[in-house]
């Protein structure tokens, strides 16, 4: 993951797009992880915008956990 030169983005771990922390409706995952809003929703995320919060959590399947060790 590549972070801009403010630090306050990430790029999306599917399609590479920067969201902006606190700004984006992004899904955080992990130490530093994040899908844009697009690629969360393909995976089958809500996203309740009055709420402000992911009633309905993307499947993270199959996407860099960075927990797990790199072979």
């Amino acid at each position: 993951m590549h972070r801009e030169e403010d630090g306050l983005r990430e790029n999306c771990v599917i399609c590479g797009v920067p969201v902006a922390a606190g700004i984006d409706c992004g899904f955080a995952y992990g130490a530093s992880s994040v899908l844009c809003q697009a690629c969360a929703v393909r995976r089958g995320g809500i996203y309740d915008a009055l709420r402000d919060r992911w009633e309905v959590e993307p499947d993270l399947g199959g996407l860099p956990d960075e927990r797990a060790p790199h072979r």
